[in-house]
């Protein structure tokens, strides 16, 4: 079997869709020596990557994804190859190929959250653009001779938006859990708190203590109403020395230190992000630190080990896996109780309604005061759940799954 593989989105700067682009990839190459793969990159990545199984072989395919020149070059480059089937890893399937593929759907965020707040577009380049994002979707589900569905919650947006898909034709196949090795977190983990934290400051201002958001900035990852609860609960002091709990009366140290509690949003430096700049500046809200994307793993790995929970917001997710991550972490995590969180997470974090700014104010504060007591009743729960996941048990489905597609 000859297989190819859309594997434009594998630079990390892409985020979530990166992490599960390069996830499969890597984890097929480890897996698979019996089918040949054709890898479509794009120039960054077709000059830095190198694979050591024979059976992968790279194809230069510079396009940028939701364009012209994708809809013409990929189905040009693909019928050239002939391979007996494509896999998509995004909906951004060519309108015009017609070959057999199969299509990995993430989320279906423009039919479950629809809001003009998530483009820079005016209206009428916004129709035009939805329509023809829309339009994508629907050719994908529809020519796919099968669709894989990251979690429960996915599969059920489809058949919800896309009834006439059938249930049949989608496969439930979770993402993994991180995929970072094991042994470089510990090492970060084992460097000092004091040197994690004099890094923090001098490269990113980093003030402490503080809690942990990483993602987008997009609407539905709900970080306006997050900054407001946050506001609500440093409005009636932010000094967390003052709010923690008498359980750590006769501990030797208060991991929560005596200083005020900040909110660090990494993640990126786009409109969505100046958006929320401004509406912090506008308000004069405190202690809210914007690090921008943290490209480097150093840097990431201290802002996990020095945070003093996760929190994630999110009123929309397909899968869900920065609080995975941060479970992988040994950090306590905070989630809205919507989205996939419940399916992906279990009983391993502490849930919150996210529509409600008064109560991500009243979470923020709980946690705060019960910090020690609620990381001995959830943490120990973490493993568990993240067992469920893993990067190669995706992959050999994954195989399955195009096995079972060309013998159909």
């Amino acid at each position: 079997m000859e297989v190819a593989i859309d594997a434009r989105f594998i630079n990390p700067e892409n985020r979530g869709l990166s992490t599960y682009t390069r996830n499969l990839v890597f984890e097929l190459e480890k897996l698979d020596r019996k089918n040949l793969y054709y890898i479509l990159l794009r120039d960054k990545d077709y000059a830095t990557l190198d694979f050591k199984n024979p059976n992968f072989k790279k194809v230069r395919a510079e396009a940028y994804w939701y364009g012209i020149k994708e809809q013409l070059l990929i189905p040009r480059l693909l019928n050239k190859i002939k391979p007996d089937l494509t896999h998509f890893p995004h909906f951004n399937v060519p309108i015009i190929y017609n070959r057999t593929f199969i299509t990995t759907i993430h989320d279906l965020i423009l039919f479950a959250y629809p809001t003009k707040k998530a483009t820079t577009l005016g209206p009428m380049a916004y129709a035009i653009k939805n329509r023809a994002y829309r339009a994508t979707i629907k050719h994908a589900l529809n020519k796919s001779k099968a669709v894989v569905a990251v979690s429960q919650s996915t599969a059920k947006d489809v058949l919800k938006f896309f009834p006439k898909v059938g249930k049949e034709k989608i496969s439930t196949i979770y993402e993994g859990a991180g995929g970072e090795d094991d042994n470089e977190i510990k090492n970060y983990k084992n460097i000092s708190e004091k040197n994690r934290q004099k890094w923090l400051k001098e490269k990113l201002s980093i003030k402490f203590p503080f809690i942990f958001y990483l993602g987008g900035a997009y609407p539905h990852k709900n970080l306006e109403r997050l900054i407001l609860g946050f506001n609500a609960f440093c409005n009636t002091g932010c000094n967390v020395g003052s709010r923690f709990n008498l359980e750590l009366k006769n501990s030797r140290r208060n991991p929560l230190g005596n200083g005020n509690l900040n909110l660090v949003i990494a993640g990126g430096n786009d409109y969505f992000f100046d958006r929320l700049k401004n509406l912090v500046k506008q308000k004069n809200i405190p202690n809210v630190i914007f690090p921008g994307f943290v490209s480097d793993r150093k840097t990431l790995e201290f802002l996990y080990q020095e945070a003093i929970f996760c929190i994630f917001p999110s009123l929309y997710e397909g899968f869900g896996l920065p609080p995975l991550e941060a479970l992988k972490r040994d950090k306590l995590v905070l989630c809205n109780n919507g989205t996939c969180f419940p399916e992906i997470l279990g009983n391993s974090v502490i849930y919150f309604d996210g529509k409600s700014v008064s109560n991500i104010s009243d979470v923020i504060n709980d946690t705060t005061e019960k910090l020690e007591s609620l990381k001995k009743t959830y943490l120990p729960r973490a493993s568990k759940t993240l067992s469920k996941y893993s990067w190669i048990k995706m992959a050999e489905e994954t195989l399955k799954l195009y096995e079972k597609t060309m013998n159909r």
